[in-house]
């Protein structure tokens, strides 16, 4: 009996606070209906999807630094923190649509550029020709 108790103690509790994270994504999270989604909590705005293919780093670079969703400008690449913020908080794959597994960010070490992989484990990286998605990002102004 305390088995099937403590068993369904914590499917509820993992049940509350599914519903809870679903709930403050929705609250954090604004689609502009623009192309773009603004982050209330760290003053970000993403391109509410990615490019929707693998590209190089170069290329990805290059569509984060034209993008003009919601007629703006000044988009770029994110950092490894703002990408790895963005798939904490839930909103990639639900608010902000995914087509990839991984996306291109800024940082360098020597000749590689940094990918995040949305498993949530991995953050390593690849070798500019390597293939990944480009989803830009620019400061709320």
């Amino acid at each position: 009996i305390m088995k099937k108790i403590l068993l369904v103690v914590c499917m509820v509790l993992f049940l509350v606070s599914f519903v809870s994270v679903e709930h403050a994504t929705a609250d954090r999270f604004v689609k502009n209906n623009d192309g773009t989604v603004t982050d209330t909590q760290t003053g970000l705005m993403w391109a509410d999807k990615d490019n929707g293919s693998s590209i190089d780093w170069n290329h990805a670079r290059e569509y984060c630094d034209v993008y003009n969703g919601g007629g703006k400008s000044g988009w770029r690449m994110p950092t490894i923190d703002e990408i790895g913020k963005l798939y904490n908080s839930g909103a990639y794959g639900s608010v902000i649509k995914k087509t990839g597994y991984a996306v291109w960010v800024s940082e360098i070490r020597g000749n590689d550029p940094a990918e995040c992989h949305w498993d949530g484990e991995y953050r390593g990286w690849e070798y500019q020709n390597g293939i990944c998605r480009a989803l830009p990002v620019r400061k709320v102004q």
